[in-house]
């Protein structure tokens, strides 16, 4: 299997957490440079034709986007540990917290960042109205998340899942690129401490 991936996206970052944690060490990963346009050129179109990243090619040929698709795809394929549930209403609340906080947190925090960021104004057709109501709407969702984490350790449970991932990517990425501080965010921050201190977090 070969993993399409960029170092400085939050999302192929999942992956690589993913990864650490099942400690998969039979995946190629292939550094693709988006600032240098790598990821449009008509070699990586072949296999992605939307020219996003991360992706998985797999021996096969086949190719499997979208880091929690691919994520999902390796649980299946090592089971263990668990990391996206073992009963159903485990698995219903890691679903249901992974994507509101990609939906209602990541979303509206990387398009501030695409809009409102100077080092973005070359990529981007920036609307600064647009940018500024997305943030509005990421701080007050860092704010229910922050609400959120004061009731558990973790994301979904008792334990470290791929919802406390898609947490992290995001939260670790997009604060600081918004020029939010995390100490205003006490238990967002007492997060980002606990998963400091696993190993994946360096991925």
């Amino acid at each position: 299997m070969k993993l399409y991936d960029n170092k400085m996206a939050n999302s192929p970052r999942k992956v690589r957490m993913f990864l650490v944690e099942k400690e998969i060490s039979d995946v190629e990963i292939i550094e693709i440079d988006l600032m240098k346009g790598e990821h449009k050129t008509p070699e990586y179109r072949a296999i992605a034709p939307n020219s996003r990243i991360p992706a998985l090619q797999l021996d096969d040929g086949t190719v499997i986007m979208e880091s929690t698709a691919i994520c999902r795809y390796l649980e299946s394929l090592y089971p263990e540990p668990n990391l996206f549930g073992e009963n159903p209403i485990e698995i219903a609340s890691i679903e249901m917290w992974q994507a509101r906080i990609y939906n209602e947190l990541m979303i509206p925090l990387a398009m501030g960042f695409r809009h409102l960021h100077p080092a973005m104004s070359d990529l981007e057709t920036q609307n600064k109205d647009y940018g500024n109501k997305q943030k509005e709407i990421g701080i007050k969702s860092l704010n229910y998340f922050n609400g959120v984490l004061s009731e558990s350790e973790f994301v979904a449970g008792d334990r470290y899942t791929f919802a406390d991932i898609q947490m992290i990517t995001t939260t670790d990425f997009f604060i600081g690129l918004n020029q939010l501080n995390l100490t205003d965010y006490p238990e967002i921050e007492r997060h980002t401490k606990l998963m400091s201190t696993r190993q994946s977090f360096l991925a």
